[in-house]
């Protein structure tokens, strides 16, 4: 028990230390090898408990930085709950998290010493994983943050994948990997070499692809104006003071196409007031993107407004709202939870793409919209770039502001899009369709950046996560082919 107990500890620290911001990522290829220790010999029962505690073990690890917005960001700034209840609720989203890998678990123990076939056995254990992953990442409450695919974020040779299968393909070939070096390693744990030479070759390979790469100069300037505006200072300024703020940093930056962050008026609709006719004049006649609540007849949405030639043209307002912040979902199970409500509970919009003059169809994300790549599959059809603009200012750890722009990774190199991520005091930059970046430096409130637009629809943006599909079938032929039993659970 306690040899399963430390392989738990390890598999979860070890996929930690691989995610964005940590340590290394090419951890990932062996970060999983404790976790097949700790079910040999597992019953169902035992086994789904042991990958619950695993994932949720790495989530609370991973997702460290939570606990101060949830025990002393939100209730200092809003002032309806306290801390401790702040750090239940971080355990209740660790446990929400984690709860899909019950299934992984359980199918793991219930099948693979029923596997008829070698070659299944890797292809097995990586769809049920796959399927589980997946299933985290669906509803009101799905998340992806956290895959095994975002420790490759910087990995741009292994990422070329990402337009043909997304980054559950990724995810496949972690876990077959992983589960091979397990294999060998069961087998003689002098094989610890072999594993590393198997991983130390994916590794030549990523950067053989790598040094093949092309990089392209756009041919379209975009300003990204970073506010760098603290919390606490933006919640409490009123718009006249922002706007002042606005005009004395960003007046004098090049009347290319601007963008600014999510919320920069965090609770107030200055449509039709004073204050955008400040704002307006404050700006001069540049085309710009800018994010505030709009308040339209009894609901209330998360908006990204894009104005030019002084007038508003149009607006997005976000389609996937954070849990419990934003939105409030399935009330009867979670209505005690309406505490952890910011300014307003916002009202789905629906996607579309923003026609900006001299720029085209633009597809315009919102804060963690980014961590979905079904909203940029969708928005990639119809634009020739992506634009993502949020408010990262919750964080005093550099790991989420890196785990947040490693979306726009991802999600620039599945749709082969540019994409570009403004954030109020995060990571702002532009990412090309091989992932290949640039950030505006820290403590620089805006830089010019060239994009291109590109209106190719990739293979994965045309037919999405279609390797849940092809994991389904394999678990069902591994389940036909299996090996006789008395009854399932033999």
């Amino acid at each position: 028990m306690v040899q399963t107990i430390l392989n738990l500890l390890t598999a979860s620290l070890g996929t930690t230390l691989s995610m964005p911001g940590y340590i290394y990522g090419g951890f990932i290829f062996l970060s999983l090898i404790p976790l097949f220790f700790a079910l040999e010999e597992k019953g169902p029962f035992i086994s789904s408990l042991l990958t619950f505690t695993y994932f949720f073990l790495f989530a609370f690890l991973n997702f460290h930085y939570l606990i101060d917005t949830l025990t002393t960001g939100l209730p200092e700034l809003f002032g309806r709950f306290g801390a401790g209840t702040g750090f239940l609720v971080y355990i209740l989203f660790c446990i929400l998290e984690a709860l899909p890998f019950i299934l992984f678990g359980f199918i793991y123990a219930l099948w693979i010493e029923k596997v008829r076939f070698r070659i299944l056995e890797p292809l097995f254990v990586a769809s049920i994983y796959v399927i589980a992953e997946y299933i985290r990442g669906i509803g009101d409450l799905g998340f992806t943050g956290g895959r095994l695919s975002d420790a490759l974020y910087n990995f741009r040779g292994l990422l070329q994948i990402l337009p043909y299968s997304g980054t559950l393909g990724l995810i496949f070939i972690i876990v077959v990997i992983n589960y091979e070096g397990y294999k060998l390693l069961k087998k003689n744990k002098n094989n610890i070499l072999f594993v590393l030479s198997i991983v130390a070759l994916i590794l030549m390979v990523n950067g053989i692809f790598e040094s093949f790469l092309p990089k392209f100069v756009g041919d379209k300037p975009v300003v990204l104006a970073q506010t760098n505006m603290p919390q606490k200072v933006k919640y409490t300024y009123e718009p006249p003071k922002i706007i002042e703020y606005l005009k004395e940093n960003f007046s004098n930056a090049p009347e290319y196409l601007t963008i600014f962050s999510e919320g920069v008026f965090p609770g107030t609709d200055i449509r039709n007031t004073d204050s955008e006719k400040a704002l307006l004049n404050a700006l001069g006649n540049r085309t710009f993107i800018i994010g505030f609540p709009t308040l339209d007849t009894k609901d209330a949405y998360n908006s990204a407004l894009i104005y030019a030639n002084g007038k508003l043209l149009d607006k997005y307002n976000k389609v996937q709202l954070f849990p419990f912040v934003e939105t409030l979902p399935y009330k009867t199970i979670f209505g005690r939870l309406e505490f952890l409500k910011g300014v307003y509970y916002f009202t789905p919009g629906e996607l579309k793409t923003l026609d900006i003059p001299n720029y085209g169809k633009v597809g315009v994300q919102i804060c963690f919209e980014s961590f979905f790549p079904y909203i940029s599959r969708k928005l990639s059809e119809k634009s020739g770039f992506i634009v993502v603009i949020t408010n990262d200012g919750w964080y005093n750890s550099k790991i989420p502001l890196i785990q947040h722009f490693s979306q726009s990774i991802f999600r620039a190199v599945e749709t082969h899009r540019n994409v570009i991520q403004v954030s109020n005091t995060g990571i702002s930059g532009v990412v090309d369709e091989y992932g290949n970046y640039t950030t505006i430096p820290d403590g620089t409130n805006w830089k010019t950046i060239y994009i291109k637009s590109n209106e190719k629809i990739t293979f994965y943006s045309k037919y999405g996560d279609y390797l849940v599909i092809i994991s389904l079938i394999l678990v069902i032929i591994t389940g036909v082919t299996a090996k006789k039993r008395k009854n399932i659970f033999d």
